[in-house]
């Protein structure tokens, strides 16, 4: 990331709003915000749950309300007039988004609608090495995970970084040989929290079958269980990531998200989740699972 995250979307979302009545590109955008188009792509998704294009339509849907209803345009001007190709690409895009085409809601009037309104980066905290996304929400089945444990002191690892030191040099030694990987290239760094000291570290590959797993290798099937996903968003590769750039992260979990989310951790354990395709130089994301359950009153 050459600009910092929330200056260049906050200028992005701006650009879109008062550029909405043009067709707007992916690659347009991308130059615009001098990112590329992959993690323009990455970020949009992350942000809003839309792609680019998505939330694109959806804007100018939302922003032609005033011309269908308050102005009483035809609908191939309003077509027109947000860039639309054709008048019929407009009404079918409506409905796709609404459940009825224009006509009919200037005529009804009392249907409601639910209006994708314009995106701010509020969604977005800004930490002290890189920033954390509000946290999705997933159900995932049970995982059978080959690695290489590791007993690891708290203190040990804020001194020496050694979970940072195992992660790569399981990486080195195992990732690439582990047969039966569910997503190559995926790195899971799974941690159980043992005691107040120290916890075991287990570096892994999620694999379909345990039957050729290395012998000098670990396994661990993690049970099924739904989610709280926090991502971190770095400016650096994700193999540099340690426990001081997490530290800031369980402090937003720990203090923000358990104290207001209606959300709490169920278990103890967690794990790291890292793509290796989406690795750069400059960039780098870290999602954190963390088996949560609903606080009922």
């Amino acid at each position: 990331m050459q600009h910092d995250l929330l200056e260049t979307f906050d200028m992005l979302f701006d650009y879109i709003e008062t550029h909405i009545q043009e067709k707007l590109s992916l690659d347009h955008l991308a130059a615009i915000a001098h990112i590329s188009k992959f993690h323009l792509h990455r970020m949009f998704k992350h942000l809003s749950g839309q792609l680019p294009g998505e939330y694109i339509r959806a804007r100018k849907l939302a922003r032609s309300l005033e011309q269908l209803v308050d102005w009483n345009w035809k609908i191939i001007d309003i077509s027109a007039h947000y860039a639309f190709e054709y008048e019929q690409s407009y009404i079918r895009a409506f409905k796709q988004a609404f459940g009825i085409t224009p006509l009919q809601y200037r005529k009804q009037g009392a249907h409601d609608l639910r209006i994708t309104a314009r995106l701010t980066t509020a969604m977005i905290t800004t930490l002290p090495h890189g920033y954390v996304l509000s946290p999705t929400y997933v159900r995932k089945p049970a995982m059978k995970l080959v690695g290489q444990q590791r007993s690891i002191r708290y203190i040990d690892n804020e001194t020496y970084y050694e979970a940072t030191t195992a992660g790569n040099n399981f990486m080195e030694e195992h990732f690439a040989t582990i047969p039966d990987a569910v997503h190559p290239g995926v790195y899971i760094g799974l941690t159980r929290e043992m005691d107040n000291d120290h916890s075991i570290y287990q570096p892994s590959v999620e694999v379909h079958t345990f039957d050729h797993a290395p012998a000098s290798l670990d396994q661990i099937e993690v049970p099924a269980s739904q989610y709280a996903v926090f991502k971190f968003i770095c400016d650096f590769h994700s193999s540099r990531i340690n426990i001081d750039h997490l530290d800031s992260v369980w402090t937003f979990i720990d203090e923000y998200w358990q104290g207001r989310s209606g959300y709490a951790k169920r278990d103890s354990y967690y794990f790291e989740w890292v793509d290796g395709h989406l690795a750069e130089e400059n960039y780098g994301e870290l999602d954190i699972y963390i088996p949560a359950q609903q606080i009922l009153d």
